[in-house]
């Protein structure tokens, strides 16, 4: 019996839920051993590179995951030879960055071994920037749960990597092995399933990088910009603050960091249909797409956020440790930088799909000069509690104009009446944990659950009036 459209976005959504599950899972477990291994002095190294890697190698990404999945949702006849050419363009500018790093990083006053860590750890352009490519397709036919084998895979590997790295006292830079293992692994899984759908060959062809460089080039400007401020924190700390302050900023960015890629993998299996509705001007349907998208994430990015702030001290000595502690107050500002995040990527990829990536630039380059202004003025002093306001303004600021475009355009509304109710819930459940009579995590989250799933019911919502919806 053939599924609906709608169906199977919701059995995608569901098997990237469950991957995602384990996988952070197995991320929390590592991250854990991880901190409690590392001193925050060395953390801070160990973040500090991770950080700088992403920032400088986010120009190999240059937007070609959302254009290549709006580019190929456009045209059915050549996903391959499109795939191949991306895949292609990718590992020749991945060559190029790899050898421009050692210049680059003259201009950085690091010491030695943070250098040395940067120039080992680049290999990761290439397993994250072509996975994306080859996750693009998967996204695109809706085969999510292969991104989310993948994945996991990856994890499972960083598990025992990390594992082994403790057992035989690996250095920091030592460390940087586990995750470019992690890496290769993920990349080679969705490679073997790729292979059985797709015939992937280098291939040089200048007509398809100049048609999706047209469509890139807005999204490029814009992933930069982001990376930017989204990074920029961490590399700034690091530059003008001890080691050991990275190290409490990374141990609560890293929960952020796992948590945030469940909304852009969900967004990134919705984008195609939103794209096709747009190109049909069928506003109606669009606009469906965006709502219950918006009234699903609502539902669960809400009691998230109030759960978090609740329980962030139990969580940072569940997580890290006490040598992590000043973490707890770090993480309580970065789940609202969360929460924003995750509502805001249904409007941040809308934007790719009614194409209007030239509108957003110049407002993710004032999010991006503002908040290094801001990272420059107010991290020296007020150190890792600076950066983590300043993430949350820049988000709040990129996701209020993404989603007023969106709208402006499509000439619709979103309705709260599911975000109120999902509110309310949420806040009744913060009051029932921060008041129980016990303090175990694992029953505090449970029952902080059951609170959520009870006050929403009392209130009236029925979760199939929210989900099986054949709308789209």
């Amino acid at each position: 019996m053939n599924m609906t459209l709608g169906a199977r976005i919701a059995h995608n959504t569901l098997y990237l839920a469950l991957g995602k599950i384990a996988s952070t899972a197995i991320g929390v477990f590592t991250i854990a051993l991880l901190l409690r291994y590392l001193s925050p002095d060395d953390y801070g190294r160990y973040t500090a590179v991770l950080a700088f890697v992403l920032l400088f190698g986010t120009i190999a990404d240059f937007g070609l995951n959302l254009s290549t999945t709006q580019d190929i949702s456009e045209r059915q006849n050549d996903i391959e030879r499109t795939i191949s050419s991306v895949f292609t363009g990718r590992v020749i500018v991945n060559i190029i960055l790899v050898a421009l790093l050692p210049f680059v990083l003259m201009a950085f006053p690091y010491e030695a071994a943070v250098k040395r860590a940067i120039m080992l750890a680049s290999l990761l352009f290439f397993t994250t920037s072509l996975f994306q490519v080859l996750a693009s397709y998967f996204q695109k036919t809706l085969q999510a749960g292969k991104i989310a084998i993948a994945e996991l895979a990856g994890r499972v590997i960083l598990l025992v990597a990390t594992l082994i790295a403790i057992q035989f006292s690996f250095s920091f830079f030592e460390l940087m092995l586990t995750v470019i293992a992690s890496g290769f692994t993920q990349l080679w899984v969705l490679l073997r399933f790729t292979a059985r759908d797709l015939s992937i060959r280098f291939v040089v062809d200048v007509h398809t990088w100049k048609r999706i460089a047209l469509k890139t080039w807005p999204i490029a400007l814009s992933v930069i910009f982001t990376t930017i401020y989204f990074k920029g924190d961490a590399v700034i700390l690091s530059l003008v603050r001890p080691y050991e302050d990275v190290g409490i900023y990374g141990a609560a960015y890293k929960i952020l960091e796992v948590l945030i890629t469940l909304p852009i993998l969900i967004m990134g299996l919705i984008l195609p249909h939103l794209t096709a509705h747009f190109a049909a001007r069928d506003t109606k349907a669009f606009l469906s797409i965006l709502q219950k998208t918006w009234d699903a994430l609502s539902m669960v990015t809400l009691p998230m956020v109030a759960g978090v702030i609740v329980l962030a001290k139990p969580i940072i000595n569940l997580v890290a440790g006490a040598h992590y502690y000043a973490s707890a107050v770090v993480l309580q500002i970065l789940i609202v930088a969360t929460g924003i995040i995750f509502l805001g990527s249904i409007f941040t990829h809308a934007i790719v799909a009614i194409n209007k990536q030239k509108s957003m630039v110049s407002y993710y380059a004032a999010a991006a000069v503002g908040s290094v202004a801001l990272y420059a003025a107010f991290i020296p002093t007020y150190t890792y509690y600076a950066a983590a306001a300043v993430t949350v303004a820049a988000e709040l600021f990129i996701a209020s104009v993404a989603m007023r475009k969106v709208l402006k355009v499509a000439a619709g509304q979103i309705s709260l009446r599911y975000f109120g109710l999902s509110l309310i819930a949420s806040i009744g459940m913060a009051v029932g944990i921060a008041y129980a009579p016990f303090s175990n995590i694992c029953a505090l989250i449970a029952v902080g659950a059951l609170f959520y799933v009870a006050i929403l019911y009392a209130l009236g919502v029925r979760f199939q009036n929210v989900y099986n919806n054949d709308i789209i």
